[in-house]
């Protein structure tokens, strides 16, 4: 099918739809004129293979018309001028917008029976998830997305074998790992005495104009150093640094 790239895929894709169509409409006559002459100088089984012949090529050609109808109705991949908004993102639990309890309740009352009929099915899921896993919205974010691919793959118009066994050969494994080095010893206990802290902190922020500096003028050197107030907030890991003794001293 040729593409004009003045047109939307759309709209191209219904003029082949269109033309497709006479030209099957001038074939089906100059089949059904073949037939007739057929009929009166060849044997019954040409005229037979020929009929099988001709309805295989129907087939084809109506599964050809569906498959570019439903390209024409798709929306596009690539950008067409359209806004934004007519496509719907994908559902993210770390993008819900705030103070919209509906929205979050929404997600759980679909995430919660999912995880019970069909996550923790598998032994692996069991092992993995944490009994503190709604505290951790990095695990939340991955079985939201872990559900709704496994609805794509069973319930959707494009679920197939393949989205199928993608999710169980793939998906399912990688999200059960990841889980499982999230929070590998956390209970809910652990959450006790953090409830009133910020969950998330940038390390140094607020000393950001330096790299800034450095990388937009000099970046091919190491950058600025350390000072001792940003020595002494901490190592990665939350283990407490111990500021160097001697010049160049190594951590």
């Amino acid at each position: 099918m040729r593409y004009d790239d003045d047109k939307e895929p759309g709209t191209a894709a219904l003029a082949a739809v269109a033309g497709l169509a006479r030209s099957v409409e001038a074939l089906t006559r100059d089949v059904a004129a073949m037939k007739t002459g057929l009929q009166q100088t060849a044997s019954k089984t040409a005229v037979a293979s020929l009929s099988k012949t001709i309805d295989s090529l129907g087939d084809t050609v109506a599964s050809f018309e569906d498959l570019l109808t439903r390209i024409a109705t798709k929306p596009a991949a690539r950008n067409t001028g359209h806004d934004a908004n007519d496509v719907e993102p994908e559902r993210s639990w770390l993008r819900l917008p705030e103070d919209d309890e509906a929205a979050v309740q929404a997600v759980l009352s679909e995430l919660l029976p999912w995880l019970e009929s069909t996550y923790l099915r598998y032994a692996t899921a069991r092992e993995t998830l944490p009994p503190c896993w709604l505290w951790h919205p990095e695990i939340v974010e991955e079985l939201l997305w872990l559900m709704d691919a496994w609805t794509s793959a069973y319930d959707s118009p494009e679920a197939s074998n393949k989205l199928v066994g993608d999710w169980h050969d793939r998906q399912r494994p990688g999200v059960t790992r990841r889980i499982g080095e999230y929070a590998p010893a956390c209970d809910v206990l652990a959450h006790r005495d953090t409830t009133e802290q910020r969950a998330v902190v940038v390390p140094l922020a607020a000393d950001a104009d330096p790299f800034v500096t450095w990388w937009a003028t000099n970046r091919d050197t190491h950058g600025p150093a350390p000072t001792p107030e940003q020595i002494k907030a901490g190592r990665r890991g939350g283990l407490t640094a111990v500021p160097p003794t001697t010049a160049g001293a190594q951590r």
